[in-house]
């Protein structure tokens, strides 16, 4: 193997805190599109670790009320540190998550996002 084909090992990723992480610790925040004439939430997140390859990526996010589509289209787990919120899947499925739950969500999960009060999460992502 060439140096470039080479395979970095991971080290452990300790995400310290997270509930107590301030609004001006996160990266710039977003705005998703807007899901009909619903307000949209604002998102931020404060990465951990993103692979080189971007084949894994992990950190806290935060989403203020609102409602909007999820975006993303790799695997997720993700750990709900505070908030509450609802997600309905494409096919109608209803979850309600507060802070202390988990969920997995298959590549391509679609659906909608309503944002209550206020969510963080920590999260991975890979494909």
């Amino acid at each position: 193997m060439s140096g470039s084909d080479r395979i970095r090992p991971m080290s452990i990723v300790h995400i310290v805190a997270p509930a107590r992480l301030a609004a001006d610790q996160f990266g710039k925040p977003t705005t998703p599109p807007p899901v009909g004439s619903a307000p949209p939430p604002r998102l931020a997140t404060r990465s951990a670790f993103e692979a080189d390859d971007e084949s894994v990526s992990t950190g806290t996010w935060e989403a203020s009320p609102g409602i909007f589509a999820r975006a993303i289209v790799d695997a997720e787990f993700s750990h709900f540190i505070t908030g509450h919120a609802t997600f309905v899947t494409a096919e109608g499925q209803r979850f309600e998550f507060r802070g202390g739950d988990a969920a997995y969500f298959p590549p391509n999960t679609k659906g909608v996002w309503t944002i209550h009060e206020t969510l963080r999460k920590t999260y991975c992502l890979w494909r």
